[in-house]
């Protein structure tokens, strides 16, 4: 068992019998946005590599959970996780050996936000790299290509496949 699974079983025991499971979105974007703002002042620049590269462990997990044998079959239960869990409305748009662009409408982190300039879902795009390099069984490069946070309308993250040298 791995330690991000260890983790997501932690953090999945809820136990709040007056106030429920669920909070409000603004409670969690005041937490998530706030954090990210003093992440940034400690770590400058690097700062989004945390939030990546927790997203990039959260997706590993998910994706040993949810895995399948074929991709189409795989990413359409990590479209029903991310649908679910409330994260959002997952689509793969485009699907080739070497790219996927997976347009995220409905983003738990800026959906409906004023644009401000600037893409943020750093932890949804490590969240889809983790995912994607848990059925390819290798590091992929994944970038937002599009976000609600920069006026773009949707979130969109893009991966990069490259196959290995031998």
């Amino acid at each position: 068992m791995s330690k991000e699974k260890d983790m997501i079983d932690a953090i999945a025991k809820v136990y709040r019998p007056h106030t429920g499971a669920d909070i409000p979105i603004l409670v969690f974007r005041a937490f998530r946005h706030f954090s990210a703002n003093y992440v940034k002042e400690m770590l400058g620049r690097g700062a989004n590599l945390v939030f990546q590269n927790s997203g990039r462990d959260f997706g590993h997990a998910v994706g040993e959970m949810l895995k399948k044998p074929t991709l189409d079959e795989y990413l359409h239960e990590v479209t029903q996780f991310v649908f679910n869990m409330r994260v959002g409305r997952l689509e793969a748009r485009e699907v080739t050996s070497s790219r996927l662009v997976l347009g995220l409408d409905e983003c738990i982190t800026c959906a409906g936000m004023d644009s401000i300039g600037q893409r943020i879902c750093h932890f949804e795009t490590g969240f889809v790299a983790g995912v994607v390099e848990t059925f390819v069984g290798e590091k992929v490069r994944a970038f937002e290509s599009k976000c609600n946070a920069n006026g773009e309308g949707i979130c969109e993250v893009t991966v990069e496949i490259t196959p290995k040298l031998i």
